[in-house]
């Protein structure tokens, strides 16, 4: 049964990416995000302090890291545009608020 329900989700997914060929891209690149931070962060493995500098104003130390974080994920729409050639933020299931 397992394999039956595994086959038509394989199914119903190859023919939305026939119908939305976009949506084969994204789902291609947000299956690989996991991979290309694991990759950006493997330098970082071995980094024992760093140092966080900013501007006058703002929060300022660890305070900072909260923001920092939602600048760079903020980014991620506009990066995986740039390198698959599609727009990612505007696609919502049917229905979907927002």
């Amino acid at each position: 049964r397992r394999s039956q329900a595994d086959a038509a989700q394989a199914a119903a997914k190859a023919e939305a990416f026939a119908r939305y060929p976009e949506a084969a891209v994204v789902d291609m690149v947000l299956q690989r995000l996991p991979q290309v931070a694991e990759a950006v962060a493997q330098p970082l493995l071995g980094t024992r302090r760093v140092t966080l500098v900013g501007a006058a104003s703002g929060p300022v130390g660890v305070a900072r890291i909260p923001s920092e974080i939602l600048d760079v994920v903020s980014r991620l729409p506009g990066a995986i545009e740039a390198v698959a050639g599609v727009t990612v933020t505007p696609v919502r299931p049917p229905g979907c608020l927002g």
